[in-house]
């Protein structure tokens, strides 16, 4: 089961939008994009973060532009679906 650290970035632009990414300790990177509106359910709906957690991390990358989240813990079938969704709209 990865344990890493959730890494969110605002990007530039009209919609704004978030690029969300998981860097596992042990390695690999799990990437997806979302609309503001987006960010925290997707992080909490889709990736299991904490309610808390993700709502806050969302407040923090919307006023600091970039947030880090470390000692996140995902459980394996998450990042897929985080995975199928990003695929899903490319």
């Amino acid at each position: 089961m990865p344990n890493g650290t959730l890494d969110i970035m605002k990007l530039d632009g009209q919609p704004v939008t978030y690029q969300i990414m998981f860097e596992q300790n042990a390695g690999g990177t799990f990437v997806a994009r979302v609309n503001s509106d987006e960010l925290a359910p997707f992080m909490h709906e889709e990736m299991r973060v904490d309610l808390a957690v993700a709502e806050s991390a969302a407040g923090r990358a919307e006023s600091e532009g970039r947030v880090r989240v470390p000692d996140i813990f995902l459980e394996e079938n998450n990042l897929h679906a985080a995975m199928e969704y990003l695929e899903e709209d490319i």
